[in-house]
C-alpha cells in the first residue's frame, strides 16, 4: 500500500507540475498549443515502460537483499498508480474543456449575436 500512495502522490505532483508548465507556456505564447495532459501521459507511459524493464528485467533476479522488497509484487501497485493517475489528467482535462465551452459559448451570446434555442429541456442554443 505505501508503494501504491507514494507513487500516486508522486504522479499527481507531476501532473500538477506538467498542467502548471503548459498553462504558462500558453500564457507567454499563445500561438502555441501545449496540451499538458498529452504530455503527462506521454511521460507516464515512458516511466512505465522503463518501470516495468527494471523490474522484470533487473530486479526480477536480483538476489540477496531485493529479494527483501518483492519488486515484482510491488510493481502492480505502481502500475494501478500509473492507471489512476491517468484517469485524473483525463478526466480533469474533460472537465476543463467542457467549462471552455460553457465560457465560450457565454461570451458568444454575450456578444449581441443572436441565440436561437434549440430545446426547453436541455437549455441548448444555437448562435447566429
Amino acid at each position: 500500500m505505501y508503494n501504491f500512495v507514494c507513487c500516486l502522490l508522486s504522479n499527481l505532483a507531476l501532473l500538477a507540475a506538467v498542467q502548471l508548465a503548459s498553462w504558462f507556456i500558453r500564457a507567454m505564447r499563445p500561438d502555441l498549443t501545449v496540451h499538458g495532459t498529452r504530455l503527462f501521459v506521454g511521460m507516464i507511459a515512458i516511466a512505465f515502460v522503463f518501470d516495468a524493464a527494471l523490474t522484470f528485467l533487473v530486479f526480477a533476479d536480483a538476489g540477496g537483499a531485493w529479494k527483501v522488497y518483492h519488486p515484482v509484487n510491488a510493481f502492480y501497485a505502481r502500475a494501478v498508480a500509473y492507471a489512476l493517475a491517468v484517469a485524473v489528467a483525463f478526466g480533469l482535462a474533460r472537465r476543463a474543456g467542457r467549462a471552455a465551452a460553457r465560457r465560450d459559448a457565454g461570451a458568444r451570446a454575450k456578444d449581441g449575436a443572436l441565440v436561437i434555442e434549440t430545446s426547453p429541456y436541455s437549455k441548448s442554443t444555437l448562435p447566429m
